[in-house]
């Protein structure tokens, strides 16, 4: 249950180094932009409840800060960093049949089918189950430090989605390789080959005289050997 609000703290200084300027977050997988929109995303509500609770709006104002908006804000960043890790992945297998040019069905087997998608944007918003367990800050005791709790739950959940997404890249990495690695089959091209050495070999035979010239080569002889080779 809620408590009556008498001031709302600060976000900034509760925050910490989620609100640090310092890069953070997997090197080769950046989401610090999405990092930086949540951080927005919560000053505007905290200043949102700042407004609502000088206007007497107790209510209103314990909703922008509590647990509910906090996770609204988390899986709209989760739902962000899902979309950049799917795009990402498309680049990834893009790229390796680019190089070793995979007919388009091979390739769609190896890909992430839509079952995938769904596991992986699953598995990044679920990073966030440190801020589902809290409790909401507005109810409790101390309001600073229920809201204390909320940002550790938050850096702690950005830590989890950062190796998730690190973690999810990774198990596809195998089938990316594949791809690349992929070479079209030679036997064709050797079957070819050999037909082609063979009848050529055999037309020579024929013209020479050794194998007997049936049909319209035996016309190919005979033109052949009328011309003036002396």
């Amino acid at each position: 249950m809620s408590r009556p609000l008498a001031e709302i703290p600060e976000l900034g200084p509760l925050l910490g180094r989620f609100a640090a300027s310092a890069p953070r977050g997997p090197v080769g997988f950046p989401l610090d932009d999405l990092r930086y929109r949540l951080l927005s995303g919560l000053y505007e509500r905290f200043g949102q409840a700042r407004r609502e609770l000088a206007a007497g709006q107790d209510a209103r104002a314990a909703g922008r800060i509590s647990r509910d908006s906090w996770l609204e804000l988390w899986r709209e960043a989760s739902s962000a960093a899902g979309d950049r890790l799917l795009a990402e992945l498309e680049r990834r297998f893009a790229v390796a049949q680019e190089e070793s040019r995979m007919p388009a069905d091979r390739l769609a087997a190896l890909k992430p089918t839509d079952a995938d998608r769904r596991t992986t944007r699953s598995r990044l918003e679920a990073a966030g189950i440190p801020l589902e367990r809290m409790e909401s800050p507005e109810a409790a005791e101390d309001l600073t430090t229920g809201l204390l709790h909320a940002a550790m739950a938050l850096d702690a959940s950005w830590e989890r989605l950062g190796s998730t997404a690190v973690a999810e890249l990774a198990a596809w990495d195998q089938d990316v390789a594949r791809v690349r690695a992929w070479r079209r089959s030679t036997t064709p091209l050797w079957i070819v080959t050999a037909l082609a050495l063979v009848l050529a070999v055999a037309l020579g035979l024929s013209l020479g005289g050794y194998l007997p010239a049936p049909g319209p080569i035996g016309a190919l002889q005979r033109w052949f050997w009328s011309l003036p080779w002396r």
